[in-house]
């Protein structure tokens, strides 16, 4: 089996995700580098399921130690590592704070898959709509509901704001490696 979390982060240009949360979902699902499968975290609150794609960028590393987060919107399910090549349309930034933690940065990247992958690319290819932002800033508000966490948004960046991050946590994870 791979080791997801060292895949190539790009690829002519697109950028992979890794899917660890498939559409529809109704509980987290997580890859576990020690035992390299996606396991089960929790379920969402009752009624929810996630609406779209959710996994990590590999060979990323964020401010939580965690490899960059994504949400890739379109209308297929897949399922738990399924890597796909993905256009960015911008990222949500967040602050989140873990019960009694500290607060930190938690981004959460929005894709679309390339035409090559799904041809059902519901938004424009270089940003996310006004009401879909809306509809994933909700999604995020909800999902954390009885785990403690709190988050809270500080805006959203354009496709090269998100892209100059994304080279930040490949350079993060490049340096990890090299200790």
């Amino acid at each position: 089996m791979p080791d997801y979390l060292k895949l190539p982060t790009t690829t002519k240009g697109l950028v992979r995700v890794v899917v660890e949360t498939p559409r529809g979902a109704a509980a987290k699902v997580a890859y576990e580098p020690a035992t390299q499968v996606f396991g089960y975290v929790r379920p969402l609150p009752v009624g929810m399921t996630y609406p779209y794609d959710w996994g990590f960028i590999p060979s990323t590393l964020g401010d939580d130690g965690d490899p960059l987060d994504g949400l890739v919107i379109h209308q297929a399910a897949t399922g738990a590592g399924t890597v796909i090549k993905c256009n960015l349309l911008g990222a949500l930034r967040v602050k989140q704070k873990d019960q009694g933690g500290e607060a930190l940065r938690n981004d959460r990247y929005v894709f679309c898959p390339h035409r090559e992958d799904a041809a059902d690319e519901p938004v424009a290819a270089d940003h996310v709509p006004e009401h879909l932002r809306r509809e994933i800033e909700q999604f995020f508000l909800s999902s954390v509901l009885g785990t403690g966490k709190t988050i809270k948004f500080k805006g959203w960046q354009d496709a090269d704001e998100a892209h100059r991050a994304i080279r930040k946590g490949m350079k993060a994870f490049a340096a990890r490696l090299r200790k």
